[in-house]
């Protein structure tokens, strides 16, 4: 399958057999090695038979590409050459191609991380609209985390909005041989807050420790121009991207062991926000 998909992108004839790489939550990841290089085939599995799937992917595709044009240190998408989108078709599989990058996963500081977001949003054509976050309900999961939705719900009509990553946590990440973060997985990319990604990564970068957060927070607002408030709302876009993991792993894969382990996860994470939220505020200038 994988030889029809280099076939399908013309990735050039197989050097070697493809070597599966192992710590995908959420897709199937293969190196290829051709005559033309090395590439990364993923095989899309999460939500890749929910309608709507494909579309949003391709539209991912497009803020992707605009930031690979633009210098973000990423691997570059390789298109489908026969119709130009991200995604192929084959036995009812969707798989997508990159250039191979070597690096470390997930090495790096907060500042670093930051820097990276404030790189990616300078090419996101910036607008005042309405923050995209969407709302989670957490009812299900007790009484500290609805305290902790609720907290976080009030913010302003309209805020700076950007085409950007969406998911720039560890996992996402390489540290390429020559030092530089890269950025990796766009196909949760669109439209953010970008106060919302801003707090979102430094949250995650810092494990929720005031210093580090603070430190993320404050690269980033220097190197972007925009301004991150002490407000409690500034959380908003990581309570709802948290808690839509936490409800998919707790519905869909609630039967395996990755998926109470990302449940345990999810929920350690976000109960220390709870905990710690006027700590990382008070820590804001």
């Amino acid at each position: 399958m994988i030889g029809r998909v280099a076939a399908r992108f013309e990735l050039g004839r197989l050097a070697r057999a493809p070597a599966p790489i192992s710590g995908g939550l959420s897709n199937q990841l293969w190196r290829l090695d051709t005559d033309r290089g090395a590439f990364a085939v993923k095989r899309m599995i999460v939500n890749a038979d929910r309608p709507g799937f494909a579309r949003h992917v391709e539209a991912a595709f497009t803020v992707e590409r605009r930031a690979w044009e633009a210098g973000v240190p990423m691997p570059e998408p390789v298109a489908d050459p026969a119709s130009g989108h991200a995604l192929a078709r084959l036995d009812g599989e969707l798989f997508r191609v990159h250039r191979w990058v070597d690096g470390e996963p997930g090495v790096g500081s907060p500042a670093e991380a930051a820097t990276l977001l404030a790189t990616i949003h300078a090419g996101g054509e910036a607008r005042w609209d309405r923050p995209p976050s969407p709302v989670w309900t957490a009812d299900r999961w007790g009484a500290e985390l609805v305290r902790l939705t609720r907290r976080v719900a009030s913010g302003p009509d309209r805020v700076p909005v950007v085409d950007s990553h969406g998911d720039l946590d560890r996992k996402n990440t390489l540290r390429r041989p020559d030092g530089a973060l890269v950025a990796l997985d766009w196909d949760a990319a669109g439209p953010v807050g970008a106060v919302h990604e801003a707090v979102a990564v430094a949250v995650d970068w810092a494990d929720a420790q005031p210093d580090a957060f603070a430190e993320a927070v404050e690269t980033y607002v220097r190197r972007s121009g925009v301004i991150v408030p002490a407000q409690p709302w500034v959380f908003a876009g990581w309570v709802a991207g948290q808690g839509g993991w936490l409800d998919y792993n707790a519905t869909d894969r609630h039967d395996t062991a990755l998926g109470d382990a990302e449940v345990r996860a999810t929920l350690r994470r976000l109960r220390l926000l709870a905990e710690r939220m006027d700590a990382l505020l008070a820590a804001l200038p």
